[in-house]
């Protein structure tokens, strides 16, 4: 009888996103040109595609493409709940594991999981060109159309 009771306490205190996805992710990158450069911050720089990474599903990732001579993309893996964990929780650990996955964050996704994407050619033709900033301890103002930015230096 104990053994029974310690099964079903183990059954419903585990999580079913936990259980049967895990606490990663994996996505697919396939890029157009191939050998267009890939990162997300603290997680992958490399020139190679296509690529499988597995990423934690419990937050978000901004994957930054680019290459000499083409825009810059930037896409969002966005974490979404998954409503089939949830209703998995609910009926099969009467909604303890629910609160297991809610703790670990493995009741969400990311979506999307795969990402195929085209680089555009940078305009040649002498039109705007987009420059991508990264400004830390910066301002931005923006008035009546003009762009004032301020930089202000590291010491």
């Amino acid at each position: 009888m104990r053994r029974f009771m310690l099964c079903l306490f183990i059954v419903y205190s585990t999580g079913c996103g936990r259980v049967f996805l895990g606490e990663t992710q994996n996505v697919e990158i396939n890029v157009t040109p191939a050998d267009a450069r890939i990162k997300i911050p603290d997680r992958i720089d490399r020139d190679t595609t296509p690529f499988k990474i597995e990423l934690p599903r419990n937050e978000s990732h901004l994957v930054e493409i680019s290459k000499p001579g083409y825009e810059t993309k930037w896409i969002v893996l966005q974490k979404t709940k998954l409503p089939v964990v949830i209703i998995a929780d609910i009926l099969l650990t009467l909604g303890i594991g629910l609160f297991i996955d809610i703790y670990w964050g493995t009741w969400e996704g990311l979506k999307p999981s795969r990402l195929d994407v085209t680089l555009e050619p940078a305009s040649a033709d002498g039109g705007p060109v987009k420059v991508p900033l990264f400004l830390a301890d910066s301002t931005l103002e923006v008035r009546d159309g003009t762009v004032r930015i301020r930089v202000h230096e590291l010491k």
